[in-house]
């Protein structure tokens, strides 16, 4: 009876489905539908977000507002967890006690530490910049039956390396080893498009420097030239430059 009651108490708050006017109909088609120039910005995107997407500030911070819809009495529920996100955590023992337990492997200090204004990550540069905003993610192939059946099921996408798990940690508290440490070189590869256009790319392939010594083998959908380590997917962002148009 009360999940009846309930379901009526939806139904007559929510109402029945009222379908779309004509020109509402038309409005949604042409939001939807593919972009036809590229030399400037559609008139729906400049409100990406809907009614969340900030208006406000278009500078280093714009990616760190609350949403523009967002209540006041909300705004201090933002504030605590914008803290949290900002804040660096500290290994123990240590004189704070609400901000410790790094460790002992981590990847980074803080959330803001990867999402550097809240914004996206970028892969290392070179072979002295540190791999602080890309994680390295790692699996096996199955060797198992019930390891197949588990990869079939949808339960689990990939299997992890037995030692180091899913994922590299590449930072560790004073006195202890790292997992190790990303390396990626990178070759330059030209594309082509249907029209014509000639692109020249670089590849980056993806290696590692282990601390504890142990085969790997490659997993489903590792990364090319990968030698060390099996790779499931990583979290690289291409910029500019690295993109030569008509090269």
């Amino acid at each position: 009876m009360r999940s009846m009651a309930v379901a009526a108490l939806v139904a007559a708050t929510v109402g029945p489905a009222v379908p779309l006017a004509a020109p509402d109909r038309v409005e949604r088609a042409a939001i939807l539908a593919p972009a036809t120039r590229f030399d400037a910005a559609e008139r729906w995107e400049r409100l990406s977000g809907g009614t969340a997407t900030n208006r406000k500030r278009f500078d280093r911070d714009a990616f760190s507002q609350p949403s523009a819809n967002i209540p006041f009495e909300a705004r201090a529920q933002f504030a605590i967890g914008n803290g949290l996100f900002r804040r660096p955590w500290v290994s123990s023992p240590s004189s704070t006690r609400s901000a410790d337990g790094l460790g002992p492997l981590y990847n980074a200090r803080s959330c803001q530490r990867c999402h550097l204004k809240d914004g996206r990550g970028h892969p290392p540069v070179n072979a002295e910049d540190s791999a602080v905003s890309m994680l390295l993610r790692l699996s096996v192939p199955p060797r198992t039956e019930e390891e197949r059946a588990l990869l079939a099921s949808g339960r689990a996408a990939v299997i992890p390396e037995p030692i180091y798990g899913r994922q590299l940690q590449d930072v560790a508290v004073p006195g202890m080893a790292a997992e190790g440490r990303v390396r990626i070189t990178r070759t330059e590869r030209a594309v082509v498009f249907d029209d014509g256009t000639r692109v020249v790319l670089e590849e980056p392939h993806y290696a590692g420097d282990r601390r504890v010594p142990v085969d790997v083998e490659a997993g489903p959908g590792r990364a090319r030239g990968v030698s060390e380590f099996a790779l499931t997917g990583i979290a690289t962002f291409v910029s500019e430059r690295r993109c030569t148009k008509g090269g």
